[in-house]
């Protein structure tokens, strides 16, 4: 295995992701694992999954089941009623050896090269599975092993009860004792210090912080076409996104929206305005105005800051499916993406969009004319037509940092994005570069 591994050294190693169970168990851990898998596949990596109770939901991501890795196998909950008291039985070592020599040929057979051992390192559901790993992690010092640690039970669980006597021997001591050539990666610096206190001075090195992570667009809902345009605009690394649905109409004053996001950017913020700008074919002046719009745009060199979604969405789908018709554009998901609504209208007769941000919780900036006031009263940020547009935008950003729900949903995606951890920290790690701890 040493020799394939020198000569597959140029070549991204095969990933085995481990926990007592898999998809599509819905605890916690198995939903994240079934990300992981997926992220892993995404940027280039071959992954298996091993559980006790599992089933497979991708073709490219096998799963390996060792029934006796899951806590209900029969004789696992056997052997765990024993050794909670006190009991170290031979049927304990027969299934330990037994756990070894199952997991070490697959890691062999199937070339593996990293193991991610979710929480298996630390729970005490099925000891002799631990304890079989910590000799295997050892034994095979050419595969690197990480300990994913969501729970630890020797410390933070006060309903669990150990007797403390059975911490001093084996093998529940092995919950509290650092494992060498194993890196530990912890969901929080509370669990880090948790597992601190377990370890004592022993366990300085190597525990890092990876906290839970969502995978933003599959939890928003959004369609595969709403999907890439969000990758497309860089949603998860923007510091603001606001988004204007409206018809690119003289009077809806899209000039304004434009010279307020270059003020926005100027002061080093990455903010990206989304207009829908449908085009109205009936007049001629309505084409000439979007183009106006687009030259302006691209003048003020904001291409990468201003998107045009009626125009991606005519691009995307004739790309994919061409021979189809066009759905329209899903307006609630434009507001699930978005920090607010920014509204320049001179005239309107009423103001949808404000119901629709209303609607979707979606803070409001909007011009202060007549209709808008009627609709929104205190419930609405203006600003006057008459303001200059730095002024505006000191507004919009000066309201937005005394949000605190607003503040909260952009440090989610911007600090909590599976997408983007992966690709900063994960990914990172598992190729070997150092991260701070």
């Amino acid at each position: 295995m040493d020799e394939k591994l020198q000569n597959n050294h140029n070549k991204k190693q095969k990933i085995v992701l481990m926990h007592f169970s898999g998809p599509p168990m819905i605890s916690g851990v198995d939903i994240l694992i079934k990300d992981q898998a997926r992220l892993f596949r995404h940027f280039g990596y071959k992954v298996d999954i091993i559980a006790g109770i599992a089933r497979q939901f991708r073709k490219d991501i096998p799963v390996h089941i060792i029934r006796r890795i899951n806590p209900k196998h029969p004789l696992v909950f056997r052997v765990r009623q024993e050794l909670e008291k006190g009991i170290v039985s031979p049927v304990f070592k027969k299934l330990e050896t037994s756990l070894y020599k199952s997991v070490k040929k697959y890691l062999w057979e199937n070339h593996i090269g990293i193991v991610i051992l979710h929480n298996v390192m630390t729970r005490h559901y099925n000891l002799a599975l631990t304890s079989a790993l910590a000799e295997l992690i050892q034994d095979l010092p050419q595969i690197k092993f990480y300990a994913w640690v969501h729970n630890i039970s020797c410390f933070d669980d006060p309903y669990f009860g150990l007797n403390p006597k059975l911490k001093k021997i084996h093998p529940w001591k092995v919950l509290l004792t650092r494992q060498s050539n194993l890196t530990y990666l912890c969901i929080s610096n509370y669990l880090k210090k948790n597992l601190l206190g377990s370890f004592g001075q022993d366990g300085i090195k190597k525990i890092y912080i990876i906290p839970n992570l969502h995978d933003i667009p599959k939890f928003l809902g959004l369609t595969p076409a709403m999907r890439a345009f969000y990758d497309l605009i860089d949603g998860r690394q923007s510091d603001l996104i606001a988004c204007l649905p409206v018809r690119a109409v003289p009077r809806k004053n899209l000039e304004l929206a434009v010279e307020i996001a270059r003020e926005i950017v100027a002061r080093g913020i990455k903010f990206k305005l989304i207009l829908t700008a449908n085009i109205d074919y009936k007049r001629v002046e309505n084409l000439q105005y979007y183009n106006k719009i687009k030259n302006m745009v691209a003048t003020y060199k904001l291409t990468g800051n201003i998107f045009f979604l009626e125009e991606y969405f005519q691009k995307y789908f004739t790309t994919v499916q061409p021979k189809k018709p066009k759905p329209g554009i899903p307006i609630p998901e434009v507001y699930l993406i978005s920090d607010f609504l920014l509204m320049t209208s001179v005239i309107e007769e009423f103001g949808l969009p404000i119901l629709e941000a209303g609607l979707m919780r979606c803070p409001i900036f909007a011009s202060d004319i007549p209709v808008f006031r009627e609709i929104g009263t205190t419930n609405i940020n203006y600003f006057s037509l008459s303001e200059r547009p730095g002024k505006i935008a000191e507004f919009i950003l000066a309201k937005m940092k005394s949000m605190p729900q607003a503040y909260f949903y952009r440090k989610v995606i911007n600090k909590y994005s599976l997408h983007g951890m992966f690709r900063d920290a994960i990914i990172p790690l598992i190729e070997g570069k150092s991260l701070a701890r």
